[in-house]
C-alpha cells in the first residue's frame, strides 16, 4: 500500500499554517476528483489556496500592518497578509460558534429548514470574507486611505449617501466582486473533516456580494441581504470584530508591548445570535471590556506613539506627490490592474532613490516617476529615522465626541505652516452609534442598554500633541 492509499483524503484537503496567535490557521487546498470522492467532499473548482496565491492576496505580503510605527518597535514587521490568515482563521471560528443559535433564530424567524444555509456555506463566507478584508488596502495601510484615496469619490452605491471619499474598503469591494468573484463562486466546503458540516448544501455557492457586504465600513444596510449574513455583518464591522481580535493580539505581541490578558475565548463562548441579531449574555462583559482596553491601550501606546506621529507629519508632507509620481493620478477604482502593482516595495525602491538625490526634478509630471527635491529630502528623513518634528506639548482627555474639546484646542494652540503643528488622534474606544450593534442580555433575561453595560470606558479618546519643527 502506498502512503497516499494509507493517508486520509481528508487531511489531503487541508494545510495547516503555523502562526503566532492562533497556533495553526486552515486552509484548504484543492484535491483531485477522486480524492474528493474518497473523503465524501463536493466537486470543486477552487479552494481557498487558489484565493490564497492570486497576485491580489499574495501582494498584501508587500503592504506593511504598522505603516509608520515599525521605524519606532523594531519587531513590528509583520504584513497585512499574516493579518489576512488570523482574521480568516478567526472568522472561521466565530461563524462555526455561532451557528447553532444562528439555524435556531432562523427558523424562529419563520425561515423554512430547507432555506437556512448550511454551516460550510456560513463558515466558509465569513472566512473569505476575512481573508480579504484587506484587499483593497494601498501603501502604508491607512495612512494611503487618508492622503490619497480620500481625493477621490467612491464609486456610485445607491445603498449609501452621496458624497462618500473613496477608501481601501470600497477597492476591497471592488476587488472581490470584479477579480475575484469566479474564485469565490466556485468554493464548495470550509476546512475540516466532516463533509457533512463542511461541505455546502446542494445548490449553494458564496456570492461575492455578500463577502463585498462583509467588508463594507461604514457596513453597508442592504434589506436584498440574506438574514443570516446580516446578523452576523457586525462581526465585520460592529463593537468588536474578527478584524481587531487578531490585530490587538498580533501587533502586541510583534511589537512587544503587554496588554494585559485578552480572553477571546471567553466573549465567543458568551456569544450568540437572538431575533436581535448578534448577542453577547452578561457573564462575557469582562471579557469584551477587558478586549476593548487592551485595544485602547495600544492605540494610545503604539499606534498614537509620539514618535509615530512625528514621522507621520513628515510622510504627510511627501505622500500624495510620491505615490502620483508612481502611480499617476487616477483613481485606482478606475485602474484596478495598476493598483495591483502600486506595494510598499515599489514605493519604497522609488523612496530611497529619491532621498539619495536621484529622479528628482523641479517639475515633476504624474507617472514620470519623479518628484520634488523637497520630498526626496522628506524621505531621507523618513527613511534614516530622523523625524524633523518634536513633541513640545502632550494632552490626553476622554471625550463623549470624536471633536477635541476646545480648551484641548485652545492648550496646544493654533498651528504655524512648516513651524508648529496641531495633532489630534483620536479614537472609538467605545463604539457608539451605527457601530454599537451588540444586543446584551442580562441574567435575568432583560436586555441591558450598551452605554450602561460599558459606561466604564469612554466613548472617543484623544491624544493632542503640539510639535515644533527642528
Amino acid at each position: 500500500m502506498t502512503e497516499s492509499q494509507a493517508t486520509p483524503s481528508g487531511f489531503r484537503a487541508v494545510n495547516l499554517i503555523s502562526d503566532p496567535i492562533h497556533g495553526y490557521v486552515e486552509l484548504t487546498k484543492r484535491v483531485t476528483d477522486a480524492e474528493a470522492r474518497a473523503a465524501g467532499l463536493p466537486d470543486e473548482a477552487a479552494a481557498e489556496e487558489d484565493i490564497l496565491d492570486t497576485a491580489w492576496v499574495q501582494r498584501l505580503r508587500r503592504v506593511s500592518q504598522l505603516q509608520s510605527a515599525r521605524w519606532v518597535f523594531p519587531t513590528a514587521e509583520h504584513s497585512r497578509f499574516t493579518h489576512g490568515l488570523g482574521v480568516m482563521h478567526e472568522a472561521g471560528l466565530w461563524a462555526r460558534h455561532l451557528y447553532p443559535t444562528l439555524r435556531t433564530a432562523l427558523l424562529g424567524h419563520g425561515i423554512p429548514g430547507s432555506q437556512v444555509p448550511s454551516e460550510g456555506l456560513v463558515v466558509e463566507t465569513l472566512r473569505v470574507a476575512g481573508l480579504l478584508h484587506d484587499v483593497g488596502h494601498g501603501p502604508f495601510a491607512h495612512f494611503f486611505d487618508e492622503h490619497v484615496l480620500a481625493a477621490f469619490p467612491a464609486p456610485a452605491d445607491t445603498r449609501r449617501p452621496a458624497g462618500k471619499r473613496l477608501t481601501h474598503e470600497d477597492l476591497s469591494q471592488l476587488i472581490i466582486e470584479r477579480e475575484l468573484g469566479g474564485l469565490i463562486r466556485a468554493l464548495r466546503r470550509a476546512p475540516g473533516l466532516a463533509p457533512e458540516r463542511d461541505g455546502f448544501g446542494p445548490g449553494e455557492a458564496i456570492d461575492p456580494r455578500w463577502v463585498s457586504t462583509l467588508v463594507s465600513k461604514p457596513a453597508i444596510v442592504d434589506a436584498s441581504m440574506p438574514l443570516w449574513l446580516r446578523w452576523l455583518q457586525p462581526l465585520l464591522s460592529g463593537v468588536f470584530t474578527v478584524d481587531n481580535l487578531d490585530y490587538v493580539r498580533r501587533d502586541a505581541y510583534l511589537t512587544g508591548v503587554a496588554v494585559g490578558p485578552v480572553d477571546v475565548e471567553r466573549l465567543r463562548r458568551y456569544s450568540f445570535i437572538s431575533g436581535a441579531g448578534l448577542s453577547l449574555y452578561e457573564p462575557g462583559l469582562g471579557a469584551l471590556e477587558m478586549f476593548l482596553t487592551a485595544r485602547l491601550f495600544m492605540y494610545r501606546q503604539v499606534y498614537f506613539h509620539r514618535t509615530v506621529r512625528a514621522i507621520d507629519l513628515d510622510l504627510a508632507e511627501v505622500f500624495a506627490d510620491s505615490v502620483r509620481a508612481i502611480a499617476g493620478d487616477a483613481s485606482p477604482s478606475d485602474a484596478l490592474s495598476a493598483y495591483a502593482d502600486l506595494d510598499e516595495y515599489a514605493l519604497l525602491h522609488q523612496a530611497a532613490r529619491w532621498a539619495r538625490g536621484e529622479s528628482l526634478s523641479a517639475n515633476p509630471r504624474p507617472g514620470d516617476g519623479t518628484v520634488r527635491p523637497l520630498v526626496g529630502d522628506g524621505w531621507r528623513a523618513i527613511l534614516l529615522r530622523r523625524p524633523r518634528w518634536r513633541t513640545e506639548a502632550e494632552i490626553r482627555v476622554d471625550a463623549d465626541s470624536a471633536a477635541a474639546p476646545p480648551d484641548v484646542i485652545e492648550r496646544l494652540g493654533e498651528p504655524v505652516d512648516g513651524v508648529l503643528a496641531v495633532d489630534l488622534a483620536v479614537v472609538d474606544a467605545r463604539p457608539t452609534g451605527p457601530r454599537a450593534t451588540l444586543a446584551i442580555l442580562g441574567r435575568d433575561g432583560e436586555a441591558i442598554p450598551f452605554e450602561a453595560a460599558l459606561g466604564r470606558l469612554p466613548p472617543f479618546a484623544i491624544v493632542g500633541r503640539r510639535f515644533r519643527r527642528q
